[in-house]
Order: structure tokens, then sequence, then C-alpha cells
């Protein structure tokens, strides 16, 4: 996919450690999608899942609270 393919895209992002959030979300801004979050947490990823429209996905496996394996067994 090229970069212009990435434009209007909307990506999901989990990830605990807000330095690390911030800058995949620059990153992704950078190429035009849409981020949606970025979250920490497990409960307010499987909110975000089930009310936003999604495109894909950037997960952390291990965030606070758990792991997000049950994010990925709904989807």
């Amino acid at each position: 996919m090229t970069h212009e393919g990435l434009a209007g895209l909307r990506i999901l992002v989990v990830e605990d450690e807000m330095i690390i959030a911030v800058l995949i979300e620059e990153m992704l801004q950078g190429l035009g999608c849409h981020v949606v979050g970025p979250v920490s947490r497990l409960d307010a990823a499987l909110r975000l899942a089930h009310e936003e429209p999604l495109d894909a996905a950037i997960l952390d496996m291990r965030i606070r609270g758990g792991k997000v394996y049950p994010l990925l067994k709904n989807y």
C-alpha cells in the first residue's frame, strides 16, 4: 500500500506508554490517517472497537490491565 493509500484510514491505537502512543499518532497523522484513540486500557479499546468504524489497529499486546487478546477475538 502506498503512502497515498493510507490517507483517510481510521486506525485504532492501543498503547500504554504515552511517548510511544504520541509517536505512533504523529506518524499516522503524517500519513493522512485518522487516529482513533490512542487508548491505554483494554476496556477503552473494546469500547472504541465496537463504537467506531475502523480500518486497522496498532496494538501493544501487553497493556495496563492485561493483554489485548480479547480485542483480537472479537474481530
